[in-house]
């Protein structure tokens, strides 16, 4: 429900008017009397009548709240302007004020007599123009409600129920209704009047309360219960006092006996009985929401939330409690106006609900305070993310009619089960945390967690600066290389992603991977990775006269990106190297969906090698290899750890290697830190392996000088 009143829009004023000199001073007026309004001009009546007609270029003209006339224009008059106006259903009730330097009194009466609704005369008196356009537009706005500015008024014709099982009796009702416009459905069970509460909505509803198929208050009861917003009348032949109380108590608008109402007295009863449900309905709804902007209320988002926390309790669910509170309006109202201020918060609450997921609660909890409960755990997870929206929701400059506006916002924020699970213990969590964030200063926010906080903060300042790092060219790649083991040349090398922070120094992927895939910027990174990769590739077969495989890391996000293959093959082609010399690495949790295996399988017949990085750790069985496109297998370096002096992982990367063998795979042992781990893998026929052992990331001049000398770790590939 919508609450409708003097400061729910800008009030629309269509000055007609020729005299350039009489639009500046009502401009001007206008402007000094801080009246929220919006200023159309015709400089004739033909203009003015196409404005409101929403002709050709005024298509979507706003209908005026009000009209400012001068009579003396060219071509079609004032008058007869004001003849149209008026004989027009749909403009006849906009009120019209004569503004003219004409004082003849036939003018006067002309003007009044065409249904005018005031008189001014030139030269304007400005604070009579203000008092007058106050006046007729805080009526307009708070009393009449015109469809064109999406109000719905109230019908001309109504729909009764009329639930009667005695024919003469609703008969009677039809002929004392007939003169008026009211459509009515009779039943004369209550099963059938069932029925057709849930097929339609009804105006109103006259009940006999003595049914075949019910009787007395039953009858009242489940109507009520089916349809509980419906005004109803009980139209009885029973003179029973107690049976007519019960009925108003549960919620009947009136109790009326059969062969006392005559057609005024039983139509104004149904007028009445709507007229009644309205106002109670208002009243109901002004005891749960916020007037301005038709939020819940304090007292109503404290009963959600008591309901949530205990679901959440019984269903072992989360929830984050968010307290906004706005700075600003104070100044607002001061320099526009209360009316004007209260427009301000309509529009920062339709900021503030684009940003919150579906089944988050909004409520109006302060004058300037709004509180938000939510439930869904990514939403949860992300919220330093939408507080920080919420913030620069609030503080972004806004345009309401012809003044501009901006606020500031703080947060705080409290988590279920974390900092309490009791309703109002968690509700003053997040008034501290509140209290908190504006100590810190404007547009901030804080957990009631100092923990969290830190957490929160730390993981912000990583996504900001890393919207950048790309542009920037922050990024850059190192490579690990990778040893046959027989040769001990090197024959292969693995590119590892690193950022290069401006402030923080140089970063690994565990430190900012997680927050750019949670943000969706994988994409361009892993591309930028692929691309990189390959022109260095290039470089590597340009020094060392012969090319190596490169190994890269890509993410879920990327393989589910339609266009990846795509991008894979154009960097292979821009570089110059052939697709057998690009491994694919990704988990093995990575494959299970359909779309992975099939992006797999394209970049596989394209030629691209496959690999399982970090092997043995997932899933690892014999039937579910066969049905992966995977040319390489990886093994954990957590097998590797304990080698020589643990006999199971001694096993397992046996057991590894043989089923490489048997499923024609290759593979490679990742972590081999000493030279008793680098020997069983010798002996165990492991074919290639990298390390700290045998060399450390390097840049990719490094690992060209590395190829140019040609005896990269040699020692300790011969041992």
């Amino acid at each position: 429900m919508k609450i409708s009143g003097a400061s729910a829009r800008p009030l629309e004023i269509l000055l007609v008017e020729d005299n350039p000199g009489d639009v500046r001073l009502v401009t001007e007026a206008l402007r000094q009397g801080k009246l929220l309004h919006r200023l159309s001009v015709a400089e004739n009546g033909a203009k003015a009548l196409s404005m409101l007609r929403r002709e050709g270029l005024h298509a979507h003209q706003h209908m005026p709240d009000l009209i400012l006339l001068d009579l003396n224009l060219p071509g079609l008059s004032g008058h007869e302007l004001l003849s149209v106006l008026k004989a027009d259903p749909r403009m006849m009730r906009i009120p019209v004020v004569i503004m003219t330097s004409s004082g003849a009194h036939e003018d006067v009466v002309r003007a009044y007599a065409s249904h005018a609704n005031c008189y001014i005369r030139k030269p304007v008196d400005i604070d009579n123009l203000l008092s007058i356009v106050h006046r007729i537009g805080h009526f307009w706005l708070s009393v009449v409600s015109l469809p064109e500015h999406g109000e719905k008024e109230r019908p001309d014709s109504w729909r009764l129920l009329l639930v009667e099982d005695n024919p003469g009796d609703a008969r009677l009702v039809r002929e004392m209704l007939a003169d008026t416009e009211t459509e009515i459905v009779h039943v004369d069970r209550l099963s059938e009047a069932l029925v057709e509460l849930k097929r339609s909505a009804f105006t109103v509803a006259l009940v006999d309360p003595g049914l075949p198929d019910s009787a007395g208050i039953d009858t009242i009861a489940t109507i009520l219960r089916v349809a509980p917003l419906m005004p109803l009348v009980v139209l009885s032949g029973l003179d029973d006092e107690d049976l007519a109380l019960q009925a108003i108590q549960l919620g009947a608008q009136d109790y009326v006996l059969k062969g006392s109402p005559d057609a005024e007295s039983l139509n104004r009863g149904l007028r009445y009985a709507v007229e009644r449900k309205l106002v109670q309905e208002r009243l109901d709804y002004l005891a749960t929401h916020d007037g301005v902007t038709g939020l819940p209320n304090r007292q109503t988002f404290q009963a959600q939330l008591s309901t949530t926390l205990a679901q959440c309790q019984r269903r072992g669910g989360d929830a984050a409690l968010m307290m906004v509170s706005l700075s600003g309006l104070g100044r607002i109202n001061r320099l526009h106006g209360h009316d004007f201020g209260d427009l301000v918060i309509e529009e920062t609450v339709k900021r503030m609900r684009r940003l919150l997921p579906e089944d988050a609660m909004l409520a109006c909890t302060g004058s300037v305070e709004f509180s938000i409960i939510l439930t869904d755990r990514q939403s949860i997870m992300d919220t330093p993310l939408l507080a920080e929206q919420l913030i620069d929701a609030a503080r972004l400059p806004g345009r309401i009619a012809e003044q501009e506006f901006y606020l500031s916002a703080n947060v705080g924020l409290s988590l279920f089960s974390i900092d309490s699970e009791d309703p109002n213990a968690l509700l003053k969590c997040a008034e501290t945390a509140l209290y908190q964030a504006r100590g810190f200063g404007e547009n901030s926010f804080r957990f009631y967690s100092a923990q969290l906080n830190d957490a929160a903060l730390e993981r912000l300042a990583i996504e900001h600066d890393l919207r950048g790092a790309l542009d920037r060219k922050e990024f850059q790649l190192l490579f690990q290389p990778l040893f046959a083991v027989g040769s001990g040349a090197i024959v292969g090398a693995e590119a590892l992603l690193r950022w290069q922070h401006p402030t923080r120094g140089l970063l690994t992927p565990e430190q900012f991977l997680d927050v750019a895939e949670q943000r969706g910027m994988m994409h361009g990174i892993g591309l930028w990775v692929v691309v990189e990769a390959c022109r260095a590739a290039r470089g590597f077969a340009d020094a060392g006269g012969k090319e190596l495989r490169i190994a890269v890391n890509v993410s879920a996000q990327q393989l589910e990106n339609p266009g990846f293959v795509d991008s894979v093959g154009a960097a292979l082609a821009t570089a110059g190297i052939r697709p057998q010399m690009l491994v694919i690495e990704l988990t093995e949790s990575m494959m299970q969906g359909e779309q992975a295996r099939g992006t797999l399988a394209r970049l596989r017949e394209n030629g691209i090698q496959i690999a399982i990085d970090d092997f043995g750790t997932g899933y690892s069985s014999l039937a579910y290899l066969r049905k992966l496109p995977v040319n390489v297998l990886k093994v954990d370096r957590t097998f590797l750890s304990g080698i020589p002096d643990d006999e199971r992982d001694m096993a397992i990367v046996r057991t590894i290697l043989a089923m490489a063998r048997n499923l024609g795979l290759s593979v490679v042992a990742e972590g081999v830190e000493t030279a008793a781990q680098l020997e069983f893998l010798r002996e165990s026929g492991c074919e290639e392996v990298q390390g700290f052992l045998l060399a450390r990331p390097a840049s990719a001049e490094s690992l060209v000088g590395m190829l140019k000398t040609g005896h990269a770790n040699e020692p300790v590939m011969n041992h």
